[in-house]
């Protein structure tokens, strides 16, 4: 049977979305902000000024522009309200926005009777600056280049192809510069330039915001790490405490692996050597588990307590762990090999693997949590491993685990019907029938060699 690669469920994809829902409406919300202030400062330069037609112009196509600014603000709000918003929107009102500058350029070029190369004099260029500011706060670099490529573009074609009117309002050169260098249109550059300046504070709070919260959930993962395995972390991170706290009965599959003699070799050995031994045989252990989706429920030792199951039961969790149990012994013979050309003594392990019912769960409070399985399936791996010293061999499970993997018995040589320790009733033992006990000649450097 394929191994199954295991995944955890993609909760931050969740959260990635929720936070751009949360920066789009952010962004909505600061651009009708933003629409209503620009109105409320044209209507104030509109009552205390008298204006050349040209000027009446410029103000009515300002009072258009801006509000069809609010109006894309506030599309963008409701989409966001009832859970409508796509990612691909973003990009349209980017376009609309830029459209809407782009015209008001255009229609000042044509009343004005500037030519095109003029309009960097118009006080809408000043609005461009807050427009790219507004994007920051989505959080999408691509939307950012998408309008900066749009700005760009607008500024070219409308200073290339936009034309005066054939006939032109009447207008002297002093009212042109009243007009577009007066005080009214300096006041719309400097409310303009105050509106961009408070977008970037606020999106620097958010990003702020951001990274701490970032940082801080990482810290909870790494410390919880520390304690739990790496697969439950997440969970409770993610604010799923009383979830595990509840705890669940599930069918899993359970695997003890030991070292055998390790208490005389250690005798023998520097404290530095006990330690690259034991690194070197949970490395071992943590990359088989990896490969084939076992999750390390805690290390005892010079053992490990593996589970095969979790977070979530799967139909081939005993073939899983079958699979393991072969990789770690093929690891084992690897490590052996080398450590015998350098004249060390091979390492003897002993693995039990027995599937059944136990309890999954969090013990303890918030101060302190201990991850733990519980149940007569967890005896049994127990005393599976530890009787393969009985059997002198180096891998045990029960049939129930040959059961629950679809193993084909003929590969697996019956050792017998066994009564556990500490359990009524008795388990029926197999080996693989392609492995030698610990009879095998010490010149074959295999786990299962004298």
């Amino acid at each position: 049977m394929i191994a199954r690669p295991f995944k955890l469920p993609k909760e931050s994809d969740v959260l990635l979305l929720s936070a751009e829902l949360s920066a789009e409406r952010t962004a909505s919300v600061v651009r009708m902000v933003t629409g209503l202030v620009l109105l409320a400062a044209i209507a104030f330069v509109d009552r205390k000024s008298d204006f050349s037609p040209i000027g009446e112009q410029q103000i009515l196509y300002a009072q258009m522009t801006v509000f069809t600014l609010f109006l894309s603000g506030l599309v963008s709000y409701g989409l966001v309200r009832i859970r409508l918003w796509r990612w691909w929107m973003s990009f349209v009102t980017a376009t609309i926005d830029m459209l809407i500058v782009a015209i008001n350029m255009w229609l000042n070029v044509w009343v004005t009777g500037l030519t095109g190369q003029y309009i960097l004099s118009f006080p809408i260029v000043a609005a461009l600056p807050l427009v790219l500011a507004s994007n920051v706060l989505r959080l999408r670099p691509s939307v950012q280049i998408y309008t900066t490529v749009l700005l760009v573009l607008s500024l070219v074609v409308v200073g290339v192809c936009a034309k005066p009117a054939f006939v032109p309002l009447p207008h002297s050169p002093g009212l042109m510069v009243e007009d577009q260098f007066g005080w009214q249109p300096n006041f719309a550059r400097v409310v303009i330039l105050l509106i961009t300046g408070g977008i970037l504070i606020l999106a620097a709070a958010r990003g702020r915001k951001l990274l701490v919260r970032a940082v801080e959930e990482t810290t909870i993962r790494l410390n919880l790490g520390r304690y739990l395995p790496a697969e439950v972390a997440p969970v409770l991170a993610e604010g799923r405490i009383s979830e595990l706290k509840a705890g669940r009965r599930s069918m899993v599959t359970l695997m003890f692996v030991d070292i055998r003699g390790s208490t005389a070799m250690e005798e023998s050995l520097s404290p530095s050597a006990v330690v690259e031994l034991i690194g070197t045989f949970r490395e071992h252990v943590m990359a088989a588990a990896a490969e084939h989706g076992g999750v390390i429920d805690k290390f005892i030792g010079d053992g490990a307590f593996l589970v095969f199951g979790m977070p979530e039961p799967g139909e081939d969790d005993a073939a899983r762990a079958l699979a393991c149990g072969r990789a770690i012994l093929e690891r084992m013979d690897q490590w052996n090999l080398e450590r015998g050309r350098h004249g060390f003594e091979p390492i003897l392990i002993g693995i039990g693997v027995h599937s059944g019912e136990a309890f999954i769960g969090a013990i303890g409070n918030d101060m302190r949590l201990d991850f733990t399985v519980l149940g007569d399936a967890v005896n049994v791996a127990c005393r599976l491993e530890q009787a393969t010293k009985l059997h002198r061999v180096a891998f045990l499970v029960s049939g129930e685990t040959l059961d629950a993997a679809h193993a084909d018995r003929r590969a697996w040589r019956h050792i017998g019907e066994q009564c556990l320790r500490g359990r009524a009733g008795s388990v029926e033992l197999f080996t693989p029938a392609d492995l030698a006990g610990w009879e095998t000649p010490k010149a074959e450097p295999a786990i299962h060699a004298s």
